[in-house]
C-alpha cells in the first residue's frame, strides 16, 4: 500500500488577508480570557469573504494536520470549510480527543473521548434514565449493532425532536471546550459522512462566537462573585413556589438548586455536590439569570459539619479498599482484577451504582464516588447508602481472598482495619459514624 502523504498545514500557509487576521487576533484575546475583544475580532472577520486556504493537489484522500500552539484552531478549521470538504477532523491532546465532522465544510457533529461530554452522561444527568438503565441499554445497543441515541428512540425512551436537542447541546459543548485548548495535535482526512452523522449545521466561526459569548457571561458572573466564599439564597417568593419552579429546571440544575440554603457558599456547593467549579459556577449564573437565586453574603465562614463527615467516612473507607486492592495485587497480580469483578457481581444494584468506574487494581477512586453519591444528598434516607455498599463489598471482596490466599492472609490485612477504625473515631459523634465502626467491628470479628 502506498503511503498517505499529509500536508503540514503552517502559518506561511494562511493568506496574510484581514480575515485570517481577525481570525488569529479573535483566538489570541480569546485564549487570555478578552472575550469582549474575542467577539469583535470574529464578528469582523463574520462581515469579510471568507479566504481560501489552498491545500496541494493529491490524488485520493486529502489528509493534512497543524498544531495549535502554531496555528488557531480557528484557521485549521476554517481550511475545511473553505475547501468544502467533507470528513473527519481529530484534535488530539494529552488527556483526550475529540472528532469534528464536515460535510461540504459544514460542521455538522462531534464526538469525543471525554465522559462528561458522552451523550450517555448527558441523558443520566437529565434524569432520561438512571446510570443503572444506561449501562444496560448501552450494552443491549451495541449488541445490535446500533447508535446509543438511535436505540433509544426505538426503545420510545426519547423522541426524535428530543433526541436532536441533546445531541445539539452535546455538539455544543465538545466543540466550545475545544477552543480552550491551548496544545494539541490537528488532523483531517476527507471520507464520506454518513446521514445518521448530519445532526447540526455550524460554521467554524458560529461555534467561536458561541464559546466567546459564553465565556463572557460566566466572566461577567465572576464579577458578581470574585470567590468561592459567596453566600446565596433563595427568596422568600421563590421558596414559596418552590416545587414548581424545580418542575421548570433540568436535573443539574434542580440539584445545585436544593442545595442553596443560605448557609452554604459557593466551594461548598462545588464540594457537596461532587461536580466541577466550572459547571457549578454556570448553573449558579443560570439560576441568578433568571432570578430564582440572590446574592446573601461576599464571605461565608459556615461549615456544614455533615458534608465534611460524610467525606471524610468515604475518604477512608475508600483508603481501605485501595490499601487491600494494593496487597491483593501484590500477592497475585493481574488476578486482583477478577477479584474485584466478582465482589461487585454480589452486590444489590444500587450498591453496584455506588463504584460505578470507581474501582480497578489502582484502588478506589474518591472523586469518581463522591460524584456517583451526589444524586443521593438530596434523599435523606438515602444519603449514607454508601456505607452499606462498602460493607457489603468488603464482605465479598474479603472472602473471595480468604478462598484465594486462605485464613492467615486475609487474617494479617484485616488487622489493618484498626487504623482506619481509628481514623473514622476521630470524626466528630454521629449514628453515621457509630454505623461505620460498627460495620467494621463486624468485619474484623468475621475475618481478623
Amino acid at each position: 500500500m502506498a503511503e498517505r502523504k499529509t500536508v503540514h498545514l503552517g502559518v506561511a500557509d494562511f493568506p496574510a488577508t484581514q480575515f485570517f487576521l481577525h481570525l488569529s487576533k479573535g483566538t489570541r484575546y480569546f485564549l487570555k480570557g478578552e472575550f469582549e475583544k474575542a467577539i469583535e475580532e470574529w464578528e469582523a472577520a463574520r462581515r469579510l469573504k471568507p479566504e481560501l486556504v489552498k491545500l496541494k493537489s493529491m490524488p485520493g484522500s486529502i489528509l493534512f494536520r497543524g498544531n495549535l500552539g502554531q496555528v488557531p484552531l480557528l484557521g485549521l478549521l476554517y481550511t475545511v470549510y473553505s475547501n468544502a470538504q467533507t470528513g473527519v477532523a481529530i484534535v488530539r491532546s494529552e488527556y483526550a480527543f475529540k472528532e469534528i465532522f464536515f460535510k461540504e465544510g459544514w460542521i455538522v457533529f462531534a464526538r469525543t473521548t471525554r465522559s462528561e461530554e458522552r451523550l450517555g452522561n448527558f441523558l443520566v444527568k437529565r434524569e432520561v434514565i438512571s446510570r443503572e438503565g444506561m449501562e444496560r441499554v448501552a450494552f443491549e445497543a451495541k449488541r445490535e449493532g446500533k447508535r446509543l441515541g438511535e436505540y433509544l428512540v426505538e426503545r420510545g425512551l426519547l423522541s426524535e425532536k428530543e433526541l436532536r436537542e441533546i445531541l445539539d447541546f452535546q455538539i455544543k459543548e465538545i466543540l466550545c471546550d475545544l477552543f480552550t485548548w491551548k496544545e494539541g495535535e490537528f488532523y483531517f482526512a476527507e471520507k464520506p459522512i454518513d446521514d445518521k452523522d448530519v445532526v447540526v449545521s455550524y460554521t467554524p466561526l458560529d461555534i467561536a462566537l458561541m464559546a466567546a459569548r459564553r465565556a463572557l457571561d460566566l466572566s461577567a458572573f465572576r464579577k458578581i462573585v470574585p470567590h468561592n466564599r459567596v453566600i446565596f439564597r433563595i427568596p422568600p417568593h421563590i421558596e414559596r413556589d418552590k416545587e414548581r419552579v424545580m418542575e421548570k429546571l433540568d436535573a443539574n440544575e434542580r440539584f445545585i438548586f436544593s442545595l442553596i440554603d443560605g448557609t452554604r457558599n459557593v466551594e461548598q456547593l462545588i464540594r457537596y455536590s461532587g461536580s466541577d467549579e466550572a459547571s457549578v459556577l454556570e448553573i449558579l449564573r443560570r439560576l441568578l439569570s433568571m432570578g430564582l437565586i440572590s446574592k446573601s453574603r461576599d464571605i461565608g465562614i459556615y461549615e456544614d459539619p455533615e458534608f465534611r463527615g460524610l467525606h471524610e467516612l468515604v475518604r477512608t473507607l475508600s483508603a481501605f479498599v485501595t490499601f487491600l486492592i494494593h496487597t491483593t495485587y501484590h500477592e497475585v497480580g493481574r488476578m486482583t482484577e477478577n477479584i474485584i469483578e466478582k465482589a461487585l457481581k454480589g452486590l444489590r444494584q444500587d450498591h453496584q451504582e455506588i463504584f460505578t468506574g470507581a474501582l480497578s487494581r489502582e484502588g478506589a477512586d474518591v472523586l469518581a464516588i463522591l460524584k456517583n453519591i451526589t444524586p443521593l444528598l438530596v434523599i435523606e434516607d438515602r444519603r449514607y447508602l454508601f456505607v452499606d455498599a462498602f460493607y457489603e463489598f468488603l464482605s465479598h471482596y474479603l472472602e473471595e481472598v480468604r478462598f484465594i490466599l486462605g485464613v492467615e492472609w486475609t487474617k494479617k490485612a484485616v488487622h489493618e482495619l484498626h487504623r482506619y477504625r481509628a481514623e473514622v473515631q476521630k470524626l466528630p459523634p454521629s449514628p453515621q459514624r457509630r454505623r461505620v465502626v460498627s460495620l467494621l467491628d463486624k468485619l474484623m470479628g468475621l475475618y481478623g
